[in-house]
């Protein structure tokens, strides 16, 4: 009886191809991390430009090198006496009263441009982008002329009410879009169980639609801590200057202000900087959930 030796399995040899394509891979993946980085770079080049002049005091706008040689804090400390804490606390208030204003408003209109099946919607929709598209000069001449005869000028209700134009549309476009998609289930359910339209709103609607309404809130303040033209057109006064018209006063004083200037435009950011940090989260689920539908 002669024995058999076992057969060891055959193996499968790798296939030549895997290697190369793992390489292209490597490589592109290089490749796009390069391309990020770059776009990265352009894009914060002038946040470094502007802590690089703001540490320049002797510097101009002509004159500003790529690398302070001798930093010192002199332009912070002209920022803080010429604008400082006065602008930021008009800038601060004006913005959060711009927030409340513009959400007191745009939460019932788009509640109920959600629920409204007609027509009439659509028409709605459209006043309101023609309404964001109107350019701020005009409505800064109108608001001038109206507030002027109402004895708005040169108060904090004026600007809040002329900066919430910019922020109610948004809202009511970016809220309405979250809204459709509720559970309607849900909100039949409230009305059965004895919810009028308002306790349905606050109490069902409102808590369901927590993303959208930061989102719509964060833009408005955005809004406001940006604008410019009411705050020339609506105030006169140096203690209701917002920060931007400071900043701009700042700029335009002479050649020795550039330091200053880049520093006020940094402490400036901070504030909307905090705010978007703050709310990132939010705001990426209310966009991304108002775009579906």
């Amino acid at each position: 009886m002669t024995a058999t030796l076992p057969v060891a399995p055959a193996t499968a040899t790798p296939e030549p191809a895997a290697a190369p394509v793992a390489a292209r891979r490597r490589r592109r993946g290089w490749t796009w991390t390069v391309v990020t980085v770059i776009v990265l770079a352009v894009y914060l080049f002038p946040v470094y430009w502007m802590v690089s002049a703001s540490l320049q005091p002797s510097a101009n706008s002509a004159d500003t090198a790529w690398f302070p040689a001798a930093p010192g804090l002199g332009g912070y400390e002209k920022a803080l006496d010429d604008a400082g804490i006065g602008g930021l606390r008009v800038s601060v208030l004006v913005s959060l009263g711009s927030v409340l204003v513009t959400l007191l408003v745009a939460i019932p209109a788009a509640y109920a441009l959600s629920r409204l099946r007609s027509r009439a919607v659509s028409i709605a929709l459209i006043l309101l982008l023609l309404a964001q598209m109107i350019p701020s000069v005009v409505l800064a001449t109108s608001f001038y002329a109206m507030f002027n005869s109402w004895g708005l000028l040169n108060t904090f209700i004026g600007l809040i009410l002329a900066n919430s134009t910019a922020g109610v549309p948004f809202a009511v476009i970016v809220m309405r879009a979250f809204m459709l998609r509720l559970d309607t289930e849900v909100i039949e359910a409230a009305t059965v169980d004895g919810l009028g339209p308002v306790g349905t709103l606050w109490r069902i609607v409102v808590p369901l639609s927590r993303n959208a309404i930061v989102t719509a809130g964060v833009f408005a303040f955005l809004f406001s801590w940006g604008d410019l033209l009411f705050g020339l057109t609506l105030v006169n006064r140096n203690e209701m200057y917002p920060m931007s018209v400071l900043i701009l006063a700042l700029s335009n004083s002479n050649l020795n202000t550039w330091a200053a200037t880049m520093a006020a435009s940094l402490i400036a950011s901070v504030p909307a900087l905090v705010v978007i940090l703050a709310a990132q989260r939010h705001v990426k689920a209310g966009l991304t959930a108002g775009s579906g539908r």
